[in-house]
């Protein structure tokens, strides 16, 4: 789910682990608004750019900002990040 781009769109990837065994999720150049599947465990920032995680599908709650270069666990209710 796409929402209007931000003035800065991120170059690079955002990276998304959920469990052991299963092939990692990558988004490329994220723009916007992306909700995160079921599962997701840890975010990593391989961008120019801060990624912000929010507790609801909409990007709306922010509970977590992610600096370039760095991971963090999620919660499992996590629901959205933008970058």
């Amino acid at each position: 789910m796409n929402t209007a781009a931000p003035a800065h769109a991120a170059t690079g990837q955002v990276v998304l682990f959920t469990v052991e065994f299963q092939e990692l999720t990558t988004w490329d150049d994220p723009t916007g608004c992306y909700q995160l599947p079921i599962g997701a465990h840890q975010v990593n920032n391989h961008t120019d750019s801060d990624v912000h995680i929010y507790a609801d599908p909409f990007c709306m709650q922010r509970v977590q900002t992610i600096k370039p270069g760095y991971g963090a666990h999620v919660m499992a209710a996590t629901g959205s990040f933008s970058a």
